[in-house]
């Protein structure tokens, strides 16, 4: 077995060179010294993640993910992080299991995650004795005018207007109905990010194993004040959902805000869940439903 270990940095770590920190420490800023508990938190991890490695013999390389552009030739992923740092990773897993490692658990939920500094050699431990239990997570594949884009995403997509404050026009088709809307943007969710974004924009949670697809659009504007029909609902696994663009300077956001594609007017998306699941290594559903 060979491993590549992919860490975050702190907040601070990435913000202590720039203007102005230090004038923001030496204030005793309480955020700042929330940002200095994580990085030591952060960097206690990373060492313990390392210590494990050592401990049980595995090979393994360590990058930030910053500079991740591949992950071929690994047997297994671990990202030290939160669910951020993890969603990275995953984009770079076709049928490699990814381990998550929360470094910070007391300032993040990190759902992805199974281990801490505590428990990520006993983990790592159950991975070599083929114990810790493999959930495959639904995927999204999205194709842009016919050409399926390189990434899935796992946990959910945003089509909006590249300017926030502007309105989103395009047509939504699922099945017979196609409807033309206008709004601040759709949401597509799987399962697995059906506790995110959606949820709070009024979706539904929905089970972690599920291969449905979710919808939801976000802040309608009706001009005869007839409601929509598809403003938001659940799309089988065999089914796809098209939206095809009216908005000059559209976007899609892809598993949040550090990847995205541009979608101009008359372009057109398709979103279904046909895509090799994510493995997943030692997460239940029990805790996540506390969220």
């Amino acid at each position: 077995m060979r491993a590549l270990v992919v860490y975050k940095r702190s907040h601070y770590e990435l913000y202590e060179s720039r203007t102005g920190i230090q004038t923001l420490r030496e204030q005793a800023r309480p955020f700042v010294r929330a940002m200095m508990l994580s990085h030591d938190a952060n960097q206690r991890t990373l060492a313990a993640v390392h210590r494990a490695f050592e401990a049980v013999g595995v090979p393994y390389d360590c990058i930030y993910r910053g500079e991740l552009r591949s992950a071929e030739g690994y047997d297994l992923l671990c990202s030290v992080g939160g669910d951020g740092t993890f969603l990275e990773v995953a984009r770079h897993s076709v049928t490699t299991p990814v381990l998550g490692i929360n470094s910070d658990p007391q300032r993040s939920i990190a759902l992805f995650c199974a281990a801490d500094q505590d428990t990520v050699r006993q983990r790592l431990e159950a991975v070599l004795a083929g114990a810790l239990r493999e959930v495959r997570l639904a995927r999204m594949q999205v194709t842009l005018n016919g050409i399926p884009l390189d990434f899935c995403a796992l946990n959910d997509l945003l089509f909006c207007h590249a300017n926030p404050a502007a309105i989103t026009a395009y047509t939504l088709q699922l099945g017979a109905v196609c409807e033309t809307q206008k709004s601040s943007g759709v949401w597509f969710a799987s399962a697995a990010g059906s506790t995110a974004a959606i949820r709070s924009a009024g979706g539904r949670r929905m089970p972690l194993r599920s291969r449905r697809l979710q919808y939801l659009v976000r802040e309608p504007y009706v001009a005869d004040g007839s409601p929509y029909r598809l403003i938001k609902g659940m799309v089988a696994p065999d089914a796809q959902l098209e939206l095809i663009s009216k908005t000059r300077q559209g976007r899609l956001y892809i598993d949040g805000s550090h990847r995205h594609v541009p979608c101009g007017l008359g372009d057109v998306l398709q979103v279904s869940t046909d895509a090799p699941p994510l493995r997943v290594l030692g997460i239940d559903d029990q805790r996540r439903q506390r969220f």
